[in-house]
């Protein structure tokens, strides 16, 4: 199982390995591993898990499909496979022992600051139940519409990561409410008839409510706003090559599930 400090970390693929695998796209267009070649040429990163499954592939690879071989980025992204997930290990290895360092010696100037007393309004605050509608919008191809999430400003929830068109509840809003203000603020969309509705509750201080629906009109009429950089229509196999933010998949398996 991948380290859980490096889950969900994005890698710039090396130019040379991207001009590579776009000459072979070009001679051989078709034949198993065009779907990834693809992704990876038009999104120009790979997270922690695709490297770790391309490292699986290389390291189990017979010499038979060679096109296969190529399409993956060929030695040039099995050498940047291993180099880079040596030196990730390697540095997550280092901050562990810096963190029993840290363990050992109380009184380090490196413990992280624990303001010892809250006062009531805070503690109030932080036990209120936080609300979150979320979209999940499916266009005729039966793709799903991501957003990619800006990363100037770190106030916003997991910048640069894709996620599900959504956001808070907002004090006197109906989830409903909250998913058709959302929907319009972020992609410029009008939409207020969804096919099916649920929710999930993770801990005991914050609930997601789902919302699926179908739109049907033309899937480049998308306006974004200043949270976000960029969209896109996916399918799930698409969506492990992009850098999501935690359980987008399983919401939409089960928004999939309902929605049948």
């Amino acid at each position: 199982m991948a380290n859980s400090q490096l889950l969900d970390k994005q890698y710039r693929i090396p130019p040379d390995v991207l001009k590579y695998i776009q000459t072979v796209l070009v001679s051989n267009p078709n034949g198993e591993g065009v779907k990834r070649a693809k992704f990876m040429l038009k999104n120009g990163v790979v997270t922690y898990q695709v490297l770790k499954r391309l490292k699986n592939f290389f390291d189990h690879f017979d010499g038979n499909d060679k096109v296969e071989y190529a399409h993956a980025g060929g030695e040039l992204m099995r050498s940047f496979v291993e180099r880079t997930l040596n030196a990730d290990r390697d540095a997550v290895s280092r901050s562990k022992e810096t963190k029993q360092d840290m363990t050992a010696n109380p009184n380090s100037e490196l413990m992280p600051y624990q303001n010892p007393r809250l006062n009531e309004a805070e503690k109030d605050k932080k036990e209120e139940k936080q609300k979150n509608a979320v979209a999940v919008i499916v266009n005729n191809d039966n793709k799903i519409l991501l957003l990619k999430r800006s990363d100037e400003d770190k106030k916003i929830w997991m910048p640069g990561k894709w996620a599900l068109v959504g956001g808070g509840v907002e004090k006197g809003e109906s989830p409903q409410q909250a998913v058709e203000r959302e929907i319009l603020e972020e992609t410029g969309l009008i939409i207020d008839k969804f096919n099916k509705r649920f929710s999930i509750q993770r801990n005991p201080n914050s609930i997601e409510h789902i919302f699926a629906c179908r739109y049907e009109g033309d899937p480049t009429d998308i306006t974004l706003n200043n949270e976000n950089t960029n969209y896109g229509w996916y399918d799930v196999d698409e969506m492990h090559f992009l850098d999501i933010v935690p359980n987008l998949i399983e919401y939409i398996t089960l928004s999939f599930k309902k929605y049948d």
